[in-house]
């Protein structure tokens, strides 16, 4: 038996048709990177190097040499360490350079009261700058800094 047609099934009418949505496929956003546990570490690390000479007898001039050492073995790889040693850097020059200034004053007898002050302030602003490192602020800049490096 032969199948009866219908006369309009052969007719395709354009509006009829259900076309698929077009869905826009947007490329991820590249978002920065987290910073990874040993990012962090070393710029710690970086922050927390000047302090090594206070045990060392706390010279003018030796406050520089660890975070320094950090700085540049670790500058290339880690953009959180360059930004940190920078600031660490200059913070350490500049505190280096007010201490010699210092004792330079004692010949005009002021120096027997500011360099007791100026290496305390140096010791408390390099144990601020550590703790805003181990908590996320690298950002910090000490006062009286001079910048030598930018």
């Amino acid at each position: 038996m032969k199948r009866k047609r219908f006369p309009f099934s052969f007719i395709r009418f354009p509006s009829l048709y259900f076309y698929e949505e077009q869905q826009i496929i947007q490329e991820p956003v590249q978002e920065p990177a987290p910073e990874k546990q040993s990012d962090k570490t070393q710029a710690i690390l970086t922050a927390v190097s000047p302090l090594v000479s206070v045990f060392f007898g706390g010279s003018a001039g030796v406050n520089i040499i660890p975070p320094l050492i950090c700085w540049l073995v670790w500058k290339d790889a880690n953009p959180l360490v360059d930004k940190v040693g920078k600031n660490i850097l200059n913070a350490q020059i500049s505190w280096a350079i007010y201490t010699v200034a210092a004792c330079l004053s004692c010949l005009i007898l002021i120096g027997f009261v500011l360099a007791p002050v100026v290496v305390i302030a140096w010791i408390v602003f390099s144990i601020i700058a550590a703790v805003k490192a181990a908590n996320g602020n690298y950002d910090y800049v000490a006062p009286f800094t001079i910048k030598f490096l930018k």
